[in-house]
């Protein structure tokens, strides 16, 4: 099947605009939204595009992608604009209304899996990405041998593929890895001043990145073992029936004959098996020796860059290899004259307390006790006092009543769109009058309405307030 036979023809004219990073922006604010609602409609997606263009630093060229765009138009505009020319594109669903009348305005899987590729190649942000792909790997396996296992109906496309899929990326993750340690030798190379060896340690985000990857596979005890599991695993699928049913499925899927299925099995299981046993612990062995020689650049360029680009370990060994081979007369003749080359610039004195340390104080733990102290009654009395009498109750019954007193009730009650909720203790006092509604002694009812009304600080239920009535008269 052709390769661009499902997706529109302007499928990837965004990447080819002049406001390409701001569509790719745009396309990831949608996709961000879908997984936070069960269903992306058209005004949700127009007041996201929205809100990022009011927030986005981004400066807007103008160009005609159907229609014009620019930053001289307004955001309601430029994110109507942009949501039209993302359905021509097909990276939004073709129109279709929704529930609520609106339509609907998914992401395309098209355009998600577009989107997911993109962040897989380009992010630096790979942390953790190398344990992840041998975590999942483990439990892939470790799921399809157990019984009753869903992964066992179809083996080849729920066990072999994703096995594939995540030895693939994870050597990719181990190059990323091995193309990191290059660039930072070659950062430094390129460092000329001391200043420039500080700045570098302390803000360059590929160096900590680096490090924090490198040292958890290392450190961590679990590596090893995960590693160790898989290759039991792997041994045990080959063994079991699963093996047999992959190739079936196979042939199945492909259209091909059973010994072809069966060599397709057999080389993808052994690629497995050598990038397991062999090529993870290749790889990892020459990052050692990467990381090596990347301590012994720094000392070496640090010294140089310390020593005016002179390389004085060099020369001090030459200096060392040629007293060897001197006579005791010419040696000290050497000697004397290498000490006149230093000369004292500065002299002072170091007074013992710069090496003091000072001890840590160490608690009395074998004599500490409890104090077992306990408050009188008058204490006692006093503090509840304190907190229950003498710290007013913002929102008791008393102070609900006198709010709402001061307010006028026609016939048939006041709604909340009614009243002049303005602050939060505005919107407390009606939340309060719904708690206090059914209470003895508290003079006003509520009744329930259908929907929600909007204020200026919440969204309060649609509710009518009314005086309660006692023997045929309003309280």
């Amino acid at each position: 099947m052709p390769v661009f036979e499902n997706i529109s023809d302007k499928f990837f004219n965004p990447f080819c605009c002049r406001n390409r990073e701001l569509y790719f922006a745009c396309i990831q604010q949608l996709i961000d939204k879908s997984k936070e609602i069960p269903v992306l409609y058209e005004t949700d997606a127009r007041n996201c595009l929205i809100i990022y263009l009011q927030n986005s630093m981004y400066a807007i060229e103008t160009e005609n992608i159907g229609e014009e765009i620019s930053s001289q138009r307004s955001s309601p505009e430029n994110a109507s604009v942009i949501l039209r020319y993302f359905r021509s594109c097909g990276w939004i669903t073709p129109k279709e209304i929704g529930r609520t009348g609106d339509n609907i305005a998914s992401v395309s899987s098209y355009c998600r899996k577009l989107v997911d590729a993109l962040h897989k190649i380009f992010d630096r942000d790979a942390s953790g990405a190398i344990t992840n792909h041998i975590f999942s790997m483990y439990e892939i396996l470790k799921s399809s041998l157990e019984k009753d296992s869903a992964r066992a109906i179809r083996p080849y496309s729920n066990i072999c593929v994703p096995l594939v899929e995540n030895e693939c990326d994870l050597k990719n993750e181990l190059l990323v890895l091995k193309d990191s340690i290059r660039t930072i030798m070659h950062a430094v190379m390129e460092i000329e001043d001391a200043n420039g060896f500080g700045q570098f340690l302390m803000k360059d985000e590929m160096l900590d990145r680096f490090f924090n990857d490198y040292f958890f596979i290392k450190r961590s005890g679990l590596i090893p073992g995960y590693i160790a599991g898989i290759d039991r695993m792997l041994m045990r699928i080959k063994k079991s029936e699963l093996y047999d049913r992959m190739a079936e499925e196979y042939m199945e899927l492909k259209n091909v004959d059973p010994v072809t299925a069966r060599e397709v099995v057999d080389r993808q299981f052994g690629e497995l098996d050598s990038f397991i046993n062999m090529e993870y612990e290749k790889e990892m062995s020459y990052i050692d020796k990467r990381i090596n020689t990347y301590y012994n650049l720094y000392s070496t360029r640090m010294m140089m860059v310390l020593s005016n680009h002179t390389n004085l370990q060099q020369y001090l060994n030459r200096l060392l290899l040629q007293m060897r081979s001197m006579k005791e007369e010419e040696r000290e003749k050497l000697l004397n004259g290498l000490s006149e080359c230093f000369k004292l610039r500065s002299m002072g004195y170091v007074s013992r307390k710069s090496f003091e340390r000072r001890r840590k104080a160490k608690p009395n733990t074998e004599n500490a006790a409890i104090e077992r102290e306990e408050l009188s009654q008058e204490e006692k009395q006093r503090l509840t006092d304190e907190l229950l009498k003498e710290t007013p109750d913002r929102y008791s019954m008393e102070t609900v009543r006198g709010y709402l007193d001061g307010l006028s009730f026609p016939e048939n009650g006041l709604a909340v769109s009614e009243m002049a909720i303005h602050t939060r203790d505005d919107a407390m006092m009606a939340a309060a009058s719904i708690i206090y509604s059914g209470s003895v002694g508290f003079p006003y009812e509520v009744e329930f309405g259908e929907g929600m009304t909007e204020t200026e600080v919440a969204r309060i239920s649609n509710i009518r307030i009314k005086k309660k009535e006692r023997r045929g008269q309003t309280v």
